[in-house]
């Protein structure tokens, strides 16, 4: 490829990057804009004398001022940094050339600001025709031109370099954000994948204890089972799940189980319609059923009940809880695998944003959960 090729893809590049923004970002831009706009109005008007007679000159170069730097860090800086440091390791080199890169940008952009104030129309706001005072107040000699151009470079090197600094600190925590959130739904996919076989495992059970005293009931829980199952295998693909969707999931649950123990189980639905739309991790509702009947209604020949019931707090929180009827003795409580699955998950989804409290008195077994209520999901 030719050096003028070279150039254009570079630029091209370059324009692909500038085009590429966040509100957020934007709405930071700007803000430096209007700070910049301000400060270099109050310094000239504190360096110029007789500044009244040059206040629309005054605001015209305080303006393009102002553009002159958010365009350079926009357009000339921010597509560099993306380009070749932003999500990389910072070696010495990578450092070397991008702090080489940002002296020249600085002297650029030193001598276009000096050249802003040669127009005519901006010739009052000139800073190269200031004079240096002596200790007594008495007039001295004019600064040199080299000299300002290595103390207005050096000054622009630190403002860039500043806004590179800041820019990059706000990609590596972005990044760094970005990656735990990958962390976090790749711990939820695993911990989700885990409930599989050990809801197959207890509803397997379930059939196996009828087939030999109901073959017809059998036959339906395995009907059940099978309709179950292939709607498990599509909600386990999704970190996270309404609660509408949880309780059609785990409805076909609890059917099957209510073929297998009659009169034995008694289901009481309370979920409040406001709740319905709010989110919780895939198979939390059904991961809580399964436990109240493996350590609640199983272990006892006596009838038992679950109860499963939601409702709002306040504003920002809601609550989800599942008790079920518990007289069984305390060394048959078993491991709790799935519980500890539901609370490690939720922990990762809304971290101290969410409670989950458990107890266990007056033979009844209660699991509470608060979470972050989001009133944008329920349009």
């Amino acid at each position: 490829m030719s050096k003028k090729g070279s150039v254009v893809a570079l630029l091209s590049r370059f324009w692909a990057q500038s085009r590429n923004t966040s509100k957020l970002y934007r709405a930071v831009m700007l803000l430096i804009f209007g700070l910049h706009f301000i400060l270099t109005w109050a310094a000239m008007q504190s360096l110029i004398p007789g500044v009244e007679q040059f206040a629309n000159a005054l605001v015209a170069r305080a303006l393009l001022e102002a553009s002159l730097f958010t365009g350079i860090c926009h357009f000339l800086v921010r597509p560099y940094l993306r380009l070749n440091l932003v999500g990389t390791s910072l070696d010495p080199v990578s450092i070397a050339f991008g702090l080489l890169y940002l002296m020249g940008l600085s002297a650029f952009y030193f001598c276009t600001s000096t050249a802003l104030g040669k127009l005519q129309f901006l010739n009052a706001t000139d800073l190269s025709q200031l004079q240096v005072l002596a200790q007594q107040g008495q007039q001295g000699g004019e600064v040199s031109f080299l000299a300002m151009i290595v103390m207005g470079s050096a000054e622009s090197f630190v403002t860039l370099s500043l806004w590179s600094f800041v820019y990059l600190g706000w990609h590596f925590q972005k990044n760094k954000r970005a990656l735990q959130q990958q962390v976090n739904q790749s711990q939820i996919q695993q911990l989700t994948k885990q409930l599989s076989p050990h809801f197959l495992f207890n509803s397997l059970n379930s059939i196996r204890a009828l087939i030999f005293a109901d073959q017809e009931r059998a036959a339906e829980v395995l009907t059940l089972l099978s309709d179950l199952l292939r709607t498990q295998m599509q909600s386990q693909m999704k970190v996270r799940s309404t609660l509408q969707q949880e309780w059609q999931l785990t409805k076909k649950y609890l059917e099957i189980e209510k073929v297998r123990f009659d009169d034995r189980l008694t289901l009481q639905v309370k979920l409040d319609e406001q709740t319905l739309h709010q989110e919780i991790p895939t198979l939390t509702l059904l991961t809580l059923a399964e436990n109240a009947i493996k350590h609640g209604i199983s272990q006892s020949s006596q009838p038992g009940f679950i109860t499963l019931q939601s409702y709002t707090t306040d504003e920002q929180t809601w609550c989800l809880e599942v008790i079920n009827s518990h007289v069984s003795p305390q060394n048959t409580s078993g491991t709790r695998v799935g519980q500890l699955n539901v609370k490690k998950r939720l922990e990762l989804v809304h971290g101290k944003h969410s409670q989950f409290v458990t107890s266990d008195k007056n033979q009844q077994y209660q699991v509470w959960m608060e979470l972050p209520y989001v009133k944008s999901l329920n349009r």
